[in-house]
């Protein structure tokens, strides 16, 4: 095969709305089969032929330059539009990875931003771009360092129709960067770019042109952060010269928006660049954010982040279908229609309806231009029988009228039937219905249902044998008669009380007057508490920090638990001496000692009205019968008992009591004090005391009183 069949160019829109569907249908055929032949040709018939063969460029080009200046619209054929699409990409990929010089127009700078337009989001098209970026990179960037310039001048005038053109290639650049991050790189190679766009920016306050131009700085700076060889140098030396355009941190900065504010507030570079450098640290870069940060907190009330809009779904909440548009709706005419049909039966109502229209709703003007033959030149030309359009009904009725009594199931018509709201619980037999009803009797029963069957018929019954001897040992297999069944007799819920199940713990009550577990974890913070007090710090910091992890994996304590009994502790001075203490004792107790645990006091305590009381509670606890000054015999006033002890031979210490009586004879006691209890408790206990004991006396000797 020496030649191939020409390709026609790709017609624009408003030519192909034009063509009748069924030749359109042709030319895309036509066009499918030729690329197809040009793709399944051999390698050397193709090297040879591509170059010669001019048609194959003009048709991509302009088929790839309306297909990004008017979208998927360009074609009117789904299936075969797609079709063409992909051969499209694939005679591309071939003709600019086969061929060692292909045309030029296919790397130029134009073609390559369009073909990424009309395949957004494509790993392939991403792939191709690079490969012909390796392969073909001395022109592609010579094509692109074109542009750059015309883009330039473009800028720098201040025609409107070249604001508009420059716009327009800006956005292609911006495509292309985002889909090949090398041509970002020469893009941002240089001043003078940034520098135009930079004054651009302030010159235009148009929406449109300010966001195009704040997208493709963005672009190509992220894109000196991708590729195989990013290039943070040169996205460093731009930051600061777009800084330095925008005098930030000197006292001539302005109070307006700039095109560096717009970036880094309307996107993510900063944060891009705060990530980067976290993997690769640098003094200059850390500080350029620090300070871009600040100016970024400064600027933020002329910019806002720039959000993708959300898709919105359609919940079915619009107008109802069976509500007639209200353009159609011709119920507030209807009376008047009417009245005109009545003389003049022969006229449509669509015509008519046009009369009420021209004459403002006036049937009396109408009918008397009708009879005069007046009617109004503009209106000669309508057609007279016309009617109107066949409405949809006017309006649904929540509640249409329904027969009564309601009609049965049977007597509904079909579509009603299937409007009926349906629930889990219509299958329910209703009891009351079947009693009621003579022909449900099968599915009613009242006591068994073969009152004739007996044991004997039913162990005879050998129908389904098999199945059910198996089931049975099925059921036998799964049960286990050494499984005991649990005792619960001891349960919470059956006790009403507290099982304790610690067997483990000291039967001792008083070793249980505080939990060891409390003492354990006391300790152990108190010993991180000593060891590194910086770990119980309350910032974000500490939280992620691993001895924070440790100490929380030790006590199953959280954070702000954790923070909480450092507070404490600084609060209550006496806690952290006891704490000590007892961590001392445990660090003894390591070597051979034992800890002692505290015991509380178990001695009955009266209480009491004040210092005079207390003096008294001891003086009677020290002279009591439990004393030390305890004595023997019926001592009476003045008189001399027998005693133990020093106190047991003084002249006070007669009764029984020891140092009962009020001149004191123990060291600590006081008299006073004595003598006021004394006579205070008389009255209430001693005379009652001395008859009971009188009594046992008598009862001991049988009754007898000598």
């Amino acid at each position: 095969m020496e030649t191939l069949p020409p390709l026609a160019p790709l017609p624009p829109p408003e030519v192909q709305r034009s063509i009748p569907s069924q030749e359109w249908e042709l030319y895309l055929n036509a066009w499918i089969l030729l690329l197809g032949a040009r793709l399944e040709t051999p390698v050397p018939v193709f090297r040879d032929l591509t170059p010669k063969d001019e048609s194959v460029v003009s048709f991509l080009t302009t088929f790839y330059h309306h297909l990004a200046q008017s979208g998927a619209n360009v074609f009117q054929s789904g299936t075969k539009a797609r079709s063409l699409r992909k051969l499209c990409f694939l005679l591309t990929r071939r003709t600019l990875l086969e061929l060692n010089a292909p045309p030029p127009e296919l790397l130029e700078w134009t073609y390559l931003s369009e073909l990424s337009c009309c395949y957004p989001s494509s790993s392939a098209l991403k792939k191709l771009l690079s490969d012909a970026w390796e392969k073909h990179e001395d022109v592609i960037t010579s094509s692109l360092e074109k542009g750059k310039a015309a883009i330039i001048k473009q800028l720098s005038g201040l025609n409107t129709s070249s604001i508009t053109t420059s716009i327009s290639d800006t956005r292609l650049l911006t495509i292309l960067a985002s889909s090949l991050p090398s041509s970002g790189h020469v893009l941002m190679a240089g001043s003078d770019f940034l520098d135009t766009l930079a004054e651009a920016y302030l010159a235009h306050h148009r929406e449109d042109v300010r966001k195009s131009l704040v997208a493709n700085v963005y672009v190509g700076l992220t894109s000196l952060l991708k590729g195989t060889k990013p290039n943070l140098s040169l996205l460093l030396d731009q930051l600061f010269g777009l800084k330095a355009a925008a005098c930030v941190g000197t006292p001539k900065a302005k109070k307006e928006p700039t095109l560096l504010s717009d970036v880094i507030c309307s996107s993510d570079l900063l944060a891009r660049l705060e990530r980067y450098l976290a993997v690769q640290p640098q003094k200059r870069g850390q500080d350029l954010v620090s300070s871009l940060r600040t100016y970024q907190l400064e600027s933020k009330q002329f910019h806002h982040r720039y959000q993708k809009p959300k898709k919105r779904v359609d919940k079915g909440k619009g107008r109802a279908s069976d509500v007639a548009p209200p353009e159609t709706v011709y119920a507030h005419k209807m009376s008047l229609i009417s009245q005109i049909q009545d003389l003049f039966p022969d006229l449509g109502s669509g015509y008519i309806v046009r009369l009420l229209d021209f004459y403002n709703d006036n049937p009396e003007t109408i009918i008397a231009h009708l009879l005069d033959e007046s009617i109004s030149p503009e209106l000669h030309h309508l057609d007279k029988s016309e009617q109107l359009p066949p409405t949809a009904a006017t309006r649904h009725d929540p509640l249409p009228p329904k027969p009564t009594p309601p009609l049965s199931r049977d007597e509904l018509a079909p579509e009603e039937l299937l409007t009926t709201r349906r629930n889990i619980f219509d299958n329910d037999i209703d009891l009351a219905e079947l009693a009621r009803s003579p022909n449900n009797t099968q599915n009613l029963r009242l006591g068994r249902s073969n009152p004739t069957l007996t044991a004997d018929a039913l162990l005879s019954d050998r129908t389904n044998h098999s199945a059910q001897k198996a089931a049975i040992l099925s059921a036998l297999a799964t049960f286990d008669s050494d499984d005991d069944e649990r005792d619960d007799t001891y349960d919470v819920a059956d006790v009403g009380g507290t099982v304790d199940n610690d067997t483990t713990a000291d039967s001792d009550p008083t070793t249980k007057s505080k939990p060891a577990s409390t003492n354990d974890l006391d300790l152990t913070l108190l010993a991180a508490y000593k060891s590194t007090p910086a770990i119980f710090a309350r910032d974000a910091t500490t939280r992620r920090s691993q001895p924070r992890a440790q100490l929380k994996r030790e006590t199953g304590m959280t954070d702000e638990a954790i923070e909480g009994w450092a507070v404490m502790l600084s609060r209550d001075p006496k806690r952290l001496s006891k704490l000590e203490e007892l961590l001392a004792v445990q660090g003894t107790g390591s070597g051979g000692g034992l800890a002692q645990p505290e015991l509380a006091s178990t001695s009955y305590r009266r209480p009491g009205r004040g210092e005079e009381s207390e003096s008294g509670t001891e003086g009677e606890a020290s002279g009591a019968r439990g004393g030390p000054y305890r004595g023997r015999g019926r001592g009476g006033r003045g008189g001399r008992g027998r005693g133990f002890g020093a106190a047991g031979a003084g002249a006070g210490a007669g009764g029984r009591g020891g140092g009962g009586t009020g001149s004191g004879s123990g060291p600590d006691q006081n008299p006073a004090a004595s003598q006021r209890r004394k006579e205070e408790n008389k009255a209430s206990r001693a005379n009652h005391n001395r008859r009971q004991q009188r009594a046992k006396k008598v009862a001991r000797a049988g009754g007898m009183v000598g």
